[in-house]
C-alpha cells in the first residue's frame, strides 16, 4: 500500500553537492563509468536562459526509438523539470555520447505501464524512489499504478541528425 510519509524536498547543503559530484565525471570526459542507467541532462534556465546541467537515473531505454525515460522524484517541484517544461529542446548525454533531444511528459498511461516494467527489473530502486518523493510502497501492482499518477516521468526523445 502506497503510504505519505513525509513531502519531499530538494537536496541542500552537503546532500545537494553530494547529488551533483556525477556531473563533475561527465565534465572530465568519464561519463562513460555511470553506463546507461545515467544521463547528464542540459537544459536553460527558464528565467535566466543559462545553461544547467543535472544527472538522473534512466529507468527505460527504448533502443529501436532512441527514447530515454527519467523519473522526476520531486514531481513538479524539481527545478530540471520546470525547466523542460518551458523549453523542452535540451542536450542529454548517455556515457561518452552527447545528444540533442526533445523532452515530453509522458501519459498517467505510459507512465504506469513504464513504472511497471522499472519495477520488475529494479524491486528495491523503485521503492528507494518512492521514500525519496514521499512516499512509502510496498512494490504491488496497485502501488505502481497509483505513484504512477503522482511522480512524472520524461521521455528524451533523441533527434535525428
Amino acid at each position: 500500500m502506497l503510504n505519505k510519509i513525509g513531502e519531499p524536498s530538494p537536496p541542500s547543503g552537503f546532500k545537494l553537492k553530494l547529488a551533483r559530484a556525477p556531473i563533475y565525471l561527465y565534465r572530465i570526459g568519464l561519463g562513460g563509468l555511470m553506463g546507461d542507467r545515467f544521463l547528464r541532462l542540459r537544459h536553460r534556465g527558464r528565467r535566466t536562459g543559462n545553461s544547467i546541467e543535472t544527472v538522473l537515473e534512466v529507468i527505460r531505454y527504448d533502443e529501436s526509438t532512441t527514447q530515454f525515460f527519467v523519473a522526476s522524484g520531486y514531481g513538479t517541484k524539481s527545478q530540471w523539470y520546470r525547466n523542460i517544461i518551458a523549453e523542452p529542446h535540451v542536450s542529454i548525454m548517455v556515457k561518452n555520447t552527447e545528444h540533442n533531444a526533445v523532452a515530453r511528459v509522458v501519459s498517467p498511461d505510459e507512465a504506469t505501464q513504464i513504472l511497471g516494467l522499472y519495477a520488475a527489473a529494479h524491486p528495491k530502486s523503485i521503492k528507494a524512489v518512492a521514500r525519496l518523493s514521499g512516499y512509502n510502497m510496498d512494490g504491488t501492482e496497485s502501488d505502481i499504478v497509483e505513484f504512477s499518477s503522482i511522480i512524472k516521468i520524461i521521455e528524451f526523445t533523441v533527434k535525428k541528425s
